[in-house]
C-alpha cells in the first residue's frame, strides 16, 4: 500500500489532515491517482476517434499509472477508505471510467476496486440501489477479457450474497438479456480456473436465492456448459467441485431440473461416480470438509437412480454404488451416534424420535436433526474402543448439520437403492423364470454375495442399521436384506442381519470369517 508523502510525515497535524481516517493512507495521492486516470482515458478516447477500426483491446495504460491503481485496488480493502470512497462519489467515477475506457488491465482493477467496496455492506446496498451500476456490471459478463469477468463475477456473488442488497439484483437479471448465454459461454470456453470458480459461486448464490430463477434456468444447455468445465477444474475434491455440485444438487429441487438432469444422466454420472470413487480410495474415507460435496453428489445420483431406469439398472450391475455407501458409512456412522448421545442428554428419552420416523428418499430435508434408533442399543456395549480419535472433539453445530444432512441423504438413497431391488425381485418371483428374469436375479446375487464374501462386520453393521432406520410402514429395506440372504443362502450375511436387528454388534477386530 502506499505510503503518505515524506512532507505529510515530518507533520503529525499535517500527517491527520491529509490522510484517511484511522488510515495512514493519503488523500492526495488517492485523488491524484483518479486524476490521472481519468485524464488517461480521455486521452485514450481522443486517440480512439482519430484511430477509427483498431481492436479496442489492444489499448492499456503505462505500466507506472497500472502500478498506481492496483496500490488502489490494495486500499480499498480497508473499510475506511471505502467509506472515503464512497463518501466522495468514487462509485460514479469508477462506472464512468468503465464505460469509457477501452483498456482491459483498467476495467479489470476498477470492477475490482467496486467489488471490494461491495464487501462493506452499506456501500454494496448503495451500488446496488444504483441502475447505473447494475447495467454496467451486467454488462460486462458480455467482456471477452477473463480477468475483468473474473472481478466482475466476483462483484455479482457479493452483492447477492448480501441479503439487503440482492433484491435490486435479481430484478436487473431477470430483466436483462442473455445473462444465461453469457455464463454457458463461460463454463464452455474458459480454461481460467478462477473464473470458472467464481462463476459457479455467482450461480449458485444466485439460484439459491431465486426459487423461479432456478426453475428456469435449470437447463440441459446449463448443465452440459457445466460439464465442460467440470473437466477442466477435475474431479478431486476442491472448493470450487464442491460449488458445482451444489448447482447440480439446488437443480434437482425443481420439476425442469430433474427432467434436465434425467435427459443429461449420461453425461453427468460418470463424473459424480468418479469423484466419488476417487474420495473412497482411501481405506477410511475423509468426511471432514467433504460432508457438503458428498451429500450433493449422493443427492443428485439418487434423483437421477430414481427417475431413469437406464441409469438405476447401470447402478445396479456392479459393487460400486454399494461399495460407495458402505465406505462413507464407515466413518459417518459413529458422528451420528455421537450426535445422538448428546442429543439424548439435552432430551427426555420418551421425547427422542427415531430416524426412522424421517420422510425416505429424495424427500429428506436437510435441516432435520433426527436421531438414529440404534442408540440404545449401541451405546454401551457395541462401540466401547471403535470411537475414531476425531470423534473425541467437539464437534460444531455447523459440522453436526453437515454430518446428519450427509446421514439423511444415504439414508434416503439406500432405501430407494434396495427398494428397487425388492420390486425387481418381486417381479422375478410373480414371473416365469426368463433369460431376462435369470439375468437380473444373478445380478442381485452377485450384490447380495458381495456383502456376505467381501464386506466387513462393521460396515454391514452400519448399512444395515441405516436401512433399519430408513424403514418405514410401507417398506422395511432390511427385509428385503433378509429375504435374499434366504433365497441366495448366504448364511453369514443372514446372521448379521439377525445381529444387528437383535441390537447385537461385533466389532471388526471380533469378527472372524464366518461374521460371528
Amino acid at each position: 500500500n502506499p505510503s503518505p508523502p515524506p512532507e505529510f510525515q515530518e507533520d503529525k497535524d499535517l500527517l491527520e489532515a491529509g490522510v484517511i481516517r484511522n488510515t495512514t493512507f493519503s488523500k492526495h495521492w488517492l485523488f491524484s491517482t483518479l486524476m490521472k486516470l481519468i485524464e488517461e482515458v480521455e486521452k485514450e478516447n481522443d486517440n480512439k476517434e482519430s484511430e477509427e477500426g483498431q481492436n479496442d483491446f489492444s489499448v492499456d495504460v503505462d505500466e507506472e499509472l497500472q502500478t498506481e491503481l492496483c496500490k488502489l485496488w490494495d486500499m480499498s480493502m480497508n473499510s475506511e477508505v471505502v467509506q472515503f470512497l464512497n463518501e466522495f462519489k468514487a462509485v460514479e467515477i469508477f462506472v464512468g471510467i468503465i464505460g469509457k475506457s477501452q483498456a482491459p488491465r483498467v476495467t479489470e482493477i476498477c470492477i475490482g476496486i467496486l467489488g471490494n467496496m461491495a464487501c462493506d455492506s452499506e456501500v454494496c446496498v448503495t451500488m446496488s440501489e444504483n441502475e447505473k451500476v447494475r447495467k454496467m456490471v451486467l454488462l460486462l459478463l458480455d467482456n471477452s477479457d477473463p480477468q475483468t469477468l473474473n472481478e466482475t463475477t466476483r462483484f455479482l456473488y457479493t452483492s447477492l450474497s448480501n441479503p439487503a442488497a440482492r433484491e435490486e439484483w435479481i430484478r436487473a437479471i431477470n430483466e436483462a438479456e442473455n445473462i444465461q448465454e453469457h455464463i454457458n459461454f463461460i463454463f464452455q470456453s474458459s480454461t481460467n480456473s478462477d473464473l470458472l470458480r467464481n462463476t459457479a459461486e455467482f450461480l449458485d448464490v444466485l439460484l439459491d436465492v431465486d426459487e423461479e430463477l432456478c426453475q428456469k434456468w435449470a437447463t440441459p444447455l446449463l448443465i452440459q456448459s457445466m460439464l465442460e468445465a467440470f473437466k477442466q477444474i477435475g474431479c478431486k475434491h476442491s472448493t470450487a467441485l464442491e460449488t458445482y455440485l451444489h448447482i447440480f444438487q439446488l437443480m434437482s429441487t425443481t420439476e425442469t431440473g430433474v427432467e434436465s438432469l434425467v435427459e443429461c444422466a449420461d453425461s453427468l454420472c460418470p463424473p459424480l461416480m468418479k469423484y466419488l470413487g476417487i474420495l473412497c480410495e482411501d481405506e477410511i474415507v475423509g468426511l471432514e470438509g467433504r460432508e457438503a460435496a458428498l451429500a450433493s453428489a449422493l443427492s443428485v445420483l439418487n434423483v437421477i437412480f430414481t427417475s431413469h431406469d437406464d441409469t438405476a439398472t447401470m447402478l445396479l450391475k456392479d459393487e460400486r454404488l454399494l461399495r460407495i455407501f458402505l465406505k462413507i458409512l464407515e466413518p459417518l456412522m459413529p458422528y451420528i451416534q455421537k450426535i445422538n448421545d448428546e442429543s439424548l442428554s439435552e432430551t427426555k428419552p420418551d421425547t427422542a424420535t427415531s430416524a426412522g420416523e424421517c420422510a425416505k428418499g429424495d424427500n429428506i430435508e436437510s435441516n432435520q436433526e433426527p436421531t438414529i434408533s440404534t442408540k440404545d442399543e449401541t451405546k454401551e456395549e457395541d462401540l466401547d474402543g471403535e470411537t475414531d480419535e476425531s470423534d473425541e472433539d467437539e464437534m460444531s453445530e455447523k459440522s453436526k448439520q453437515l454430518m446428519m444432512m450427509l446421514y439423511q441423504v444415504l439414508q434416503g438413497f439406500t432405501f430407494d437403492f434396495l427398494f428397487s431391488i425388492h420390486m425387481a425381485m418381486t417381479e422375478e418371483d410373480e414371473e416365469e423364470k426368463e433369460k431376462t428374469s435369470t439375468e437380473c436375479s444373478n445380478q442381485h446375487k452377485n450384490l447380495f454375495t458381495y456383502m456376505n464374501e467381501s464386506v466387513s462386520r462393521v460396515r454391514l453393521n452400519y448399512f444395515i442399521a441405516t436401512l433399519k432406520d430408513a424403514a418405514n410402514d410401507t417398506f422395511n429395506p432390511v427385509d428385503t436384506m433378509k429375504t435374499a440372504a434366504t433365497k441366495f443362502q448366504l448364511d453369514r450375511l443372514e446372521r448379521i442381519i439377525k445381529s444387528v436387528e437383535e441390537g447385537r454388534y461385533v466389532h471388526r477386530e471380533n469378527s472372524n470369517d464366518n461374521g460371528t
